[in-house]
């Protein structure tokens, strides 16, 4: 697991990002319905708490930057959202009941929650899962080893226990799709950031892709 720590202007509560990955994962479709079962049970009861995370398919997640852009702008909406108590005329805030169901709505192009769901949350077929917890750093929020092994207890699948394996400063994970088959992540990655028909998708240019997928996510609350 690795812990961000975003800037001192950010809230406290928002500030600490801890993210882990699993490969090999083989209970996607259990973790499914146990989100599911908790999304239907009291705010605050303790099967919210012990899934208090988004859990986030890292088939699509083509870098890094994707990844932190999103965790970034689901903060920042929890923010408009506290604003708007105080201001009537604040942007609105969360999309979502939650910022960590706010992370899969900011990385899917649309506004239909279901969609997002189904690209980027975890599934049956989830196989590498990516989990992100937004809290305040201790006391005040949970300690990193505590949290550690509480998503190892929720997840049957090998921990990377050197962090998130997505590249931070080339575009080696996405060239490497674009050079796999037309079955691949990046055929549907074309289908689902509507770049078929752009000069980057066709000319297979990962870095200039990857531009235009973090650009998507960057600007998805302008409008909305």
């Amino acid at each position: 697991m690795e812990t961000l720590t975003l800037p001192s202007h950010f809230p406290a509560a928002v500030r600490h990002v801890y993210l882990a990955q699993f490969e090999n994962v083989q209970n996607g479709g259990a973790l499914k319905e146990a989100l599911i079962q908790a999304s239907r049970t009291p705010e605050g009861s303790e099967d919210r708490r012990r899934m208090d995370m988004a859990f986030i398919d890292a088939r699509l997640i083509v870098s890094r930057r994707q990844l932190i852009t999103a965790i970034v702008q689901a903060v920042i909406a929890s923010e408009r959202r506290c604003l708007r108590g105080e201001e009537p005329d604040a942007p609105i805030g969360l999309k979502t009941p939650s910022i960590h169901s706010d992370i899969l709505w900011t990385l899917n192009p649309n506004n239909n929650i279901a969609d997002a769901l189904r690209r980027f949350g975890v599934s049956s077929t989830t196989r590498s899962l990516i989990l992100a917890h937004i809290a305040p750093p201790p006391p005040a929020g949970p300690r990193p080893e505590a949290l550690m092994t509480h998503m190892q207890s929720l997840v049957d699948g090998q921990v990377r226990h050197e962090g998130v394996a997505l590249d931070t400063n080339d575009d080696h994970a996405l060239t490497q799709m674009s050079l796999q088959d037309t079955a691949s992540p990046w055929k549907e990655l074309g289908k689902v950031y509507k770049l078929q028909d752009t000069l980057a998708f066709q000319n297979r240019d990962a870095a200039a892709v990857e531009e235009l997928i973090c650009a998507t996510v960057a600007t998805k609350y302008i409008g909305n």
